[in-house]
């Protein structure tokens, strides 16, 4: 437990109250006595893969125990760092972000900031086109990344549909990410609320309510039956529900907001935004400090 604590604190890993991806990692080859470390060809701005992981071996490579996954190496936001995504132990993927001539790494994430700092986010999600609660005319939009197997996602599912009751000024657009590495039926799922949307978009709520509230009860090998059972029980026509979540339609709009959260950097649900602000966490934060923040959105609109 002590090592896994120390890598953590080490790379800024984030509290378990959210369901999260992770890579599939494999233990690092051990470095050939005498290997120079890999360096970036004369020009190249980022760091290699193989540079990357010979830091990483000489930083922990004494603890057997800890294995690592380097999945991205990109161009960060701040220039002259670089972006490196890697997963320690199999946990939820971690940023470290390198400056390649200082021997420097900063584990965490980056925070929005200045006048102004969540207009880009802002503008990314003017492409959410989930289902939508609350105002026809918001002053600002919740919009949510949701998977519908995640535990965590039914425990914010009332939270939000309190704060449009509280904000009638609100409106919450729902958007799907199912987690499939860790989550088997969840893509399933999606496509059979998509078309629950598509359908009827007021039963679309209900039906998703019904997914959650019987998380328990779906498997992978049953979810159609299930599914369907359940679309028939929110007043849906079941057999054309089905037929619709075997279209490659919907299958294209589950993966269209696969797509802005990618571009969002989203790999974890709920993940919330309020106003552009991402607020993670979402269902264990205390319900007055959630109010607070959302009122302070509102007097911050589009700023």
């Amino acid at each position: 437990m002590k090592k896994a604590i120390i890598v953590f604190l080490l790379l800024g890993a984030s509290v378990e109250s959210q369901c999260q991806t992770a890579a599939q990692p494999s233990k690092s080859p051990q470095a050939k006595p005498g290997t120079p470390s890999a360096r970036p060809a004369p020009g190249e701005a980022l760091p290699t893969h193989a540079m990357i992981d010979a830091a990483m071996q000489r930083t922990f490579g004494y603890d057997p125990g800890i294995s690592w996954n380097i999945l991205d190496v990109r161009a960060s936001a701040i220039p002259g760092l670089a972006d490196v995504l890697v997963s320690i132990n199999k946990q939820p993927v971690q940023h470290l972000y390198l400056a390649a001539d200082a021997q420097l790494a900063i584990a965490g994430q980056l925070l929005p900031f200045g006048e102004n700092p969540f207009a880009p986010a802002r503008q990314k999600l003017r492409a959410a086109d989930g289902p939508t609660l609350g105002s026809k005319t918001p002053a600002i939009e919740i919009v949510e990344f949701s998977d519908l197997q995640c535990p965590h996602c039914k425990s914010a599912a009332p939270i939000l549909e309190k704060l449009v009751s509280d904000f009638p000024q609100v409106r919450v657009t729902f958007q799907h990410l199912p987690l499939v590495a860790i989550h088997p039926w969840a893509m399933k799922a999606a496509k059979y609320a998509d078309c629950a949307a598509k359908a009827n978009p007021e039963a679309f709520w209900k039906y998703v309510d019904s997914v959650f509230e019987n998380q328990a009860s779906i498997a992978q090998v049953t979810a159609d039956d299930k599914l369907q059972q359940l679309a028939t029980a929110t007043g849906l026509d079941a057999a054309k529900i089905s037929a619709c979540a075997a279209s490659p339609e919907a299958e294209a709009r589950v993966n269209k907001s696969l797509q802005l959260g990618e571009a969002l950097d989203v790999n974890e649900t709920p993940t919330v935004f309020v106003n552009g602000r991402r607020v993670l966490g979402f269902a264990s934060i205390p319900y007055d400090q959630l109010k607070a923040l959302v009122q302070f959105e509102i007097d911050h609109a589009g700023k």
